[in-house]
């Protein structure tokens, strides 16, 4: 079994417990391990402490694993080519949606607060020692559409609702448990010409990629706000750049881009009605902690050939 130092030492005891003979390969350090070292796992845990600092090291390792039956990963998207490339291998993929619902949620809260009330302003005004008020924009009775509602959407709907805000949702295919009325995407462009806030919470796919583009951007309500903490790719940055020049849409807040880190020539960052922030909406330790939870509880499933939550595919 791969795991890092960290989470054998937070977890050691208890994978015993479950798994008496496991041999732990213990990634410490940054560097790649040795082929035939790899070559006894057949499972694997990335987890959030390796990233991003020790992430390259430990997924070059976890590639090399010739024999990996099972991997789990911290994060709950698994658009990147190196989650595909090991499940055409046929390694099972598990992730860990859910796990850092809770802090992107608030952050996207924060996002919403932060724009409504033009911190940046604040902040400068302390900067420079200046006694300097402005009015602002209550979010109490705004229109909020959330775009996806996973874990992290459904949790945004339920902050937004707790605020007084006036919440609807898009998904592919409505439950109608929903913590607020939800369409298919069907009815995307209407919800849109509603909403005064706009977050979007989608996973990437071939059918979302840059479904936010220039024609959509005009559907959503002049002077309105949008948040990102989807995917980059899922925006069409020149078109939001553009849609914010214009004055179409008030403001933007932004936890991933199509590039990262964002290039230094991005116009994204000399705008004074943009919020940028390094894809570190959920970057909470107890989010980390939350998805070696969920790892321990699916490796005790694995071994035992029960259903593991959150298969990619199943």
């Amino acid at each position: 079994m791969l795991v890092s130092d960290n989470v054998w030492g937070r977890h050691g005891e208890h994978i015993r417990a479950i798994a008496p003979g496991v041999t732990p390969i213990m990634y410490e350090g940054d560097d790649v391990i040795a082929d035939d070292i790899l070559d006894t796992v057949n499972v694997a845990f990335f987890s959030s402490d390796v990233w991003p600092d020790r992430s390259r090291g430990m997924v070059l390792s976890i590639i090399k694993a010739q024999n990996l039956k099972w991997m789990h990963t911290f994060s709950a998207g698994v658009d990147s080519p190196f989650f595909s490339q090991l499940m055409e291998r046929g390694v099972r993929l598990t992730n860990s949606s859910g796990a850092a619902a809770s802090p992107i949620a608030q952050t996207a809260i924060l996002y919403m607060l932060a724009l409504s009330r033009n911190v940046r302003a604040w902040f400068t005004h302390q900067e420079k020692h200046e006694w300097q008020r402005h009015e602002f924009v209550e979010l109490d009775g705004s229109r909020l559409a959330v775009i996806g509602m996973g874990p992290i959407g459904e949790e945004i709907a339920r902050l937004g609702r707790a605020l007084n805000m006036t919440v609807e949702g898009i998904r592919r295919t409505p439950t109608g448990s929903e913590p607020c009325p939800t369409y298919p995407f069907s009815e995307l462009r209407n919800v849109l010409s509603r909403a005064d806030w706009v977050v979007l919470a989608l996973p990437l796919t071939p059918e979302t990629a840059h479904l936010f583009n220039a024609e959509l951007f005009t559907h959503m309500t002049p002077g309105s706000h949008f948040v990102n903490i989807g995917r980059g790719e899922l925006v069409d940055e020149d078109a939001l750049i553009a849609a914010l020049r214009s004055g179409h849409l008030a403001g933007a807040a932004l936890d991933v881009f199509a590039t990262e880190p964002l290039p230094d020539d991005s116009p994204l960052w000399n705008m004074e009605n943009v919020i940028i922030t390094p894809h570190s909406s959920g970057a909470s330790e107890q989010s980390g902690r939350r998805s070696e939870d969920i790892f321990v509880e699916n490796l005790s499933k694995y071994l035992s050939g029960d259903i593991m939550r959150n298969e990619i595919g199943r």
